[in-house]
């Protein structure tokens, strides 16, 4: 699974926080990308547990919704928490905030380590009350994980509508 979902993320892992060509190429990858194995890395290392999030943002919320719960659940970091914070506000919106606010990053942070801040943003984001007060940075870093997982989520549709008609994706 490393070679297959992780590896590619990591090569052009600049794309973030916002860049409509490199949401289009992870589309394209991802629309082949197996229920299963995003279960899987969920369910993995920080590493992979990451790029599930943007993974699963290609399936139904239903399929992915308890695994996610469980990779946010052992999220003690923002080397994961802060891409599957913005996951679950995509796919969830205000129902991904018990799961946010039970995230281990706010409780248990690692010295100097951001992931409460963005998780914090998170949750004010869908009107939760978090328990620290994030500052105007982690506000616009989560804004922009947001903003890129929902055109992650449009280029999946895309990528589903125009591999049915003509194999192209549409442009931007």
């Amino acid at each position: 699974m490393i070679n297959t979902y992780v590896r590619p993320f990591y090569l052009r892992a600049e794309w973030l926080p916002h860049d409509w060509t490199m949401a289009r190429r992870v589309a394209r990858a991802g629309k082949r990308v197996k229920l299963g194995d995003v279960q899987r890395m969920l369910h993995g290392t920080w590493r992979e547990s990451s790029v599930a999030a943007w993974y699963c943002l290609r399936l139904p919320p239903e399929s992915v919704t308890s695994d996610l719960e469980f990779a946010l659940g052992h999220a003690y970091s923002s080397k994961n928490a802060h891409t599957l914070a913005a996951a679950a506000v995509a796919l969830l919106g205000p129902r991904a905030l018990p799961m946010l606010e039970s995230a281990p990053c706010l409780i248990d942070a690692e010295p100097g380590d951001d992931g409460a801040g963005v998780v914090a943003a998170a949750i004010e984001e869908i009107g939760g009350t978090p328990p620290i007060r994030p500052d105007d940075g982690y506000r616009a870093w989560f804004q922009g994980l947001l903003r890129a997982a929902r055109d992650l989520q449009v280029a999946y549709r895309d990528v589903q509508l125009t591999s049915r008609t003509s194999g192209r994706c549409p442009r931007r």
